[in-house]
């Protein structure tokens, strides 16, 4: 074993030295490593939005009219960064379901707090006020999305909504994510939760994806034999530990982000 002078006189042997590298070695891989697993934490995190929705029914011949209302008062002042709202005609829907328009708010928690924040005071309360002389408010739900795909795609003007009322949630999301590696999707696709506000059938996950047009919507649907066989092992898996409660079909009329 060989010693090599350091400076300030002190003496430390080679091997001793090769002992100190690979711990910094694996000291700097382990930092990385952390690093990596922090990075694609909030890679996750960022990835998750929160959303509310609210059910109009809005009267027949009045919707141009309550989008004005909408438009005027959204416009009114400086929305807080990262909140998307949007204004939707639903055009196909299950039997008694009363909603013919979704005003929707998504974002981060922070974005979301200030527009809640914005959404009030006497401003608020005229433009309420207005919107209620052609429009029922028949729902307010909100919750939040596990995960999201195609994230580009998110303001494709047609998008469809399924719900759930699932016991299982686990093995619903995990058969999800194998459902999708079978059988992906052209648009914007997320799954989530419906924390707050569920309906009588007890809502409590969905799954919402977009269409570039209306034929894409009406001709969705697995199409080659991997993307078939992956739909019907999703719904047998699933089928025990959940029940499916309706596809909703909706247009976009406006968004503002």
């Amino acid at each position: 074993m060989t010693n090599t002078l350091l400076s300030g006189g002190f003496f430390f042997s080679t091997h001793s030295l090769y002992i100190r590298g690979i711990i910094n070695h694996k000291s700097i891989k382990m930092k990385k490593f952390s690093l990596l697993i922090l990075l694609i934490s909030q890679s996750i995190f960022a990835q998750n939005i929160l959303w509310e929705q609210v059910g109009l029914k809005v009267e027949e011949g009045k919707a141009t009219y309550v989008l004005e209302l909408i438009d005027d008062y959204y416009n009114s002042f400086k929305l807080p960064e990262g909140v998307s709202i949007s204004l939707d005609a639903i055009w196909f829907k299950p039997e008694g379901f009363e909603a013919t328009h979704y005003l929707s708010f998504s974002g981060s928690l922070e974005a979301l707090a200030k527009l809640k924040d914005l959404r009030s005071g006497d401003a608020y309360d005229a433009y309420n006020g207005e919107i209620n002389k052609f429009a029922k408010i028949t729902s307010i739900s909100s919750g939040s999305t596990i995960n999201r795909w195609n994230v580009s795609k998110g303001n494709d003007p047609i998008s469809q909504l399924w719900q759930w009322n699932v016991n299982d949630p686990e093995i619903f999301v995990t058969e999800f994510m194998k459902l999708v590696k079978g059988f992906p999707q052209d648009g914007y696709l997320s799954i989530g939760l419906i924390s707050q506000g569920a309906g009588t059938n007890g809502e409590s996950h969905y799954v919402y994806t977009t269409h570039k047009d209306y034929a894409a919507a009406i001709s969705w649907g697995p199409k080659t034999k991997k993307q078939q066989e992956s739909f019907v092992k999703f719904q047998q898996l699933t089928n025990p530990i959940s029940s499916y409660l309706g596809t909703i079909t909706m247009n976009r009329i406006k968004s503002w982000n």
